[in-house]
């Protein structure tokens, strides 16, 4: 392996106005097929100006010799204030330089320690304990019967703690990064099981502060569970010579602080927070902080930083001279219902600091832990790897560029706790499929993985944040994870009201921008909810309606034949395509029954679907690329004829559906990756040519984000396009670019754009 071919380089851009020193930063590398052996990660290093940083990696994904295809790297940077900077990695090591203290981990049958050379955390081990036993840094220490928490008050005001039920698993350790987690189940005092739970706590080398990602999952029996508050309390011995602040922010910070001896401070951010708060951020990048902090002066004190508490409200915090307590559902706001199978994940730093420290220090550093420091790869990274589809052109379109950029920034945005990161979908709720209610568009097309090429075609990091907060959603809200009936346990819900309430339909199941998430973040969760979704698929695809060629329309079975097509390429099991094989030989006996692929409309009639007939074609030639045939590709060319040839009307446009009550033109983005497909199977332009008026048809104007505010039950939407616009058109609008203008026709597809 030539090493030095494959060296790259990371670009933070310019941030904050302080330096960072050994600032912890992370990110995902994709490399192409071959390129680095499992045993390659060994000699894998970073290094800056000053010469190698501390770092770890992580292989998240592999290609089928074996070799990395996704890699997670963890390192310390020195950032400087007001500037960017650039680092590089290699393969180049010996071993990857060590942090100023390492990261040591202690684990016994009762606890397990970790100690990174700053703080130390003492975590029980053993069932039914508190999680923590004790949290310290020098002179501060917090012991298990200062940490009540994190609880759950159900709706008849029982409190349900979080209890381990088995040990703590090391997911990560190396020089930068200890990673921890524990499953369990909160429990009443008199044992009884309520909610399960996840939490995973980060702790970096040297680092004063962590992370700790708390995700609750409703196995409950009922229909719903309503939740009245959820909590976590400190509590803290010498009240008389302490002070508390709590800040929020948004321009600024607005920090409020009181010695021990007054009455305590409280905040909750709602509803009317959002609607009254004037804020011009990228939300899903930054909006502002929400910290609470208490301080003993020589024996030190901590900060509790809420992650992303405004998009996420309702949220509380109270702090006084012997408590400071973080309202993750604050009991005042009226509780919350959480519909079986649903997931929430909620998150919060802890920060441990010298009693010295300046506020203002405190709050700087919690501002940066809502928005983190974040390396950009060049897009030939991207692009050389094969990781993502083509969708790299030789020469770039700025008309589509901005088109694509426009639709992403320009959807409409949904605060609230289970709402943040989708949207309603405005012609699902005009046609009624809520009964009054809003239709939520439960990531309907895959808003994510779209989202995640657009950001690896142009390096803008508010589309990573995009994908991160749309991704984290889905794997919470919009998946079952629990349910009795087989058929929709493990399942992706369909655009409904409440997220969940629609039914399970294997036309609206996806997975690759979970396993895009996955490479980002490392989070298993992810993972097994992406195979989850394959298993719910294949469940389906047993049941007797799907054994019948004309009981079914295109669309249904060619999206699960992405899906299951998607597992197959990301973990290289062969296990994924004996569904995706039975659709292939459904959509032969299909095109024999009737000569093509119509769909049942009405009782009395089977008709061309130009739309659901390219969804067809587009998965198939996903599957084409990895199981190549001569059969496969005649029925993805035979079937791009039919369209061009039945399909399109006067103005150059294909129409809607071919019943006569139907027969209007469509400007529908699917059909140029279908005539994509047939030109890259073919080399013949004619099929390129005849997208040219579509594609047209799409570039018209890049509009602008909505700024009007609505409130809603347990969320504030702010107005804009549905997510799934973007989504459906991405993928369909590059890929046909990339191979149109690589064909030579640029000319054709700018001139007589508007």
């Amino acid at each position: 392996m030539l090493v030095g071919e494959h060296a790259g380089k990371l670009v933070f851009e310019k941030y904050a106005n302080f330096d960072r020193a050994n600032e912890p930063v992370n990110v995902a590398i994709p490399f192409a097929k071959g390129i680095v052996p499992k045993d390659a990660l060994g000699r894998f290093r970073v290094f800056g100006e000053k010469g190698d940083a501390a770092s770890q990696v992580l292989a998240l994904g592999h290609w089928d010799d074996g070799s990395v295809k996704w890699a997670k790297v963890d390192f310390m940077a020195d950032l400087p204030a007001n500037a960017g900077a650039v680092y590089g990695y290699d393969f180049e090591g010996p071993a990857r330089k060590p942090a100023l203290s390492p990261i040591t981990i202690l684990q016994t049958d009762d606890t397990l320690e970790i100690d990174n050379g700053c703080i130390t955390l003492l975590l029980n081990n053993k069932a039914g304990s508190n999680l923590f036993s004790c949290l310290s840094r020098k002179n501060f220490r917090l012991g298990a019967q200062d940490m009540d928490g994190p609880y759950i008050i159900d709706e008849n005001g029982i409190k349900h703690a979080a209890l381990t039920g088995e040990a703590w698993t090391v997911e990560e350790h190396g020089a930068v990064l200890a990673k921890v987690s524990v499953p369990g189940t909160h429990r009443n005092v008199a044992g009884s099981g309520y909610m399960d739970f996840i939490v995973t706590i980060f702790v970096y080398a040297n680092t004063p502060w962590f992370e700790v990602r708390y995700r609750i999952i409703n196995r409950m029996a009922g229909e719903y569970t309503y939740i009245k508050q959820i909590a976590w309390d400190l509590y803290f011995e010498n009240k008389l010579n302490s002070e508390y602040s709590i800040a929020t922010s948004n321009y600024s910070s607005n920090i409020r602080t009181n010695k021990s001896d007054s009455t305590g401070l409280s905040y909750m951010i709602d509803g009317d927070h959002i609607i009254n708060e004037a804020n011009e951020h990228t939300p899903e990048v930054f909006h502002g902080t929400f910290f609470a902090d208490w301080n003993a002066g020589e024996k030190g004190g901590i900060c509790a930083t809420l992650y992303q508490a405004y998009q996420n409200f309702p949220k509380a915090l109270f702090a006084n001279g012997e408590k400071l307590s973080m309202e993750i559902l604050p009991a005042e706001y009226g509780g919350l219902k959480y519909y079986r199978g649903m997931a929430k994940s909620h998150r919060l730093f802890l920060h441990l600091h010298e009693g010295s420290e300046p506020i203002e220090n405190i709050n700087k550093r919690s501002l940066m832990l809502q928005s983190m420091d974040k390396p950009i790869l060049p897009q030939s990274v991207y692009s050389q790897s094969g990781c993502l589809p083509d969708i790299f052109p030789k020469e770039k379109s700025q008309r589509l560029e901005n088109r694509l950029v426009a639709m992403a920034d320009n959807r409409g945005k949904a605060y609230g706790m289970l709402h943040w990161g989708d949207f309603p979908d405005s012609g699902y709720t005009r046609q009624g499929r809520g009964g009054g209610n809003h239709v939520w568009t439960n990531n309907e097309y895959d808003f994510p993985f779209a989202v995640m090429q657009l950001y690896a075609r142009n390096g803008y990091r508010r589309m990573l944040d995009y994908m991160l907060t749309a991704a984290e959603h889905w794997v919470d809200i919009d998946i079952c994870h629990f349910d009795p009936d087989p058929l929709k346990h493990g399942s992706q819900i369909e655009h409904s009201k409440d997220h969940v309430t629609g039914n399970v339909e294997i036309s609206h199941e996806w997975v690759e921008g979970l396993m895009q998430y996955y490479y980002q973040t490392g989070d298993k969760f992810a993972l097994n909810s992406a195979i989850g979704i394959g298993e719910n698929i294949m469940r389906h695809l047993d049941e007797p309606r799907y054994r019948m060629e004309t009981g079914i329309n295109a669309r249904e079975t060619g999206w699960a034949l992405r899906a299951l097509t998607a597992l197959y390429i990301e973990t290289g099991n062969e296990y994924w395509l004996k569904h995706a094989e039975f659709i292939v030989s459904h959509f032969k006996n299909w095109k024999k029954t009737y000569g093509a692929w119509l769909a049942p409309y009405t009782d009395h009639a089977v008709v061309m679907v130009p739309f659901m007939i390219a969804i067809a074609v587009g998965s198939l030639m996903r599957y084409h690329r990895v199981k190549p045939s001569a059969e496969t590709k005649t029925m993805i060319v035979d079937a791009v004829d039919d369209l061009i040839a039945n399909c399109i009307l006067d103005n150059g446009l294909f129409y809607y559906k071919e019943l006569p009550s139907l027969r209007r033109p469509t400007a529908n983005t699917i059909v140029l990756e279908a005539l994509a497909s047939a030109y890259e199977l073919t080399g013949d332009k004619k099929y390129l040519l005849a997208g040219v008026p579509t594609f047209k048809a799409n570039m018209g104007g890049t509009g602008s984000a909505g700024n009007k505010k609505e409130k809603i039950p347990d969320g504030v939407l702010v107005s804009g396009s549905s997510p799934k616009g973007f989504a459906q058109a991405f993928y369909p609008l590059a890929f046909y670019h990339y191979h149109a203008t690589n064909a030579g026709l640029s000319g054709e597809l700018e001139t007589g754009v508007e």
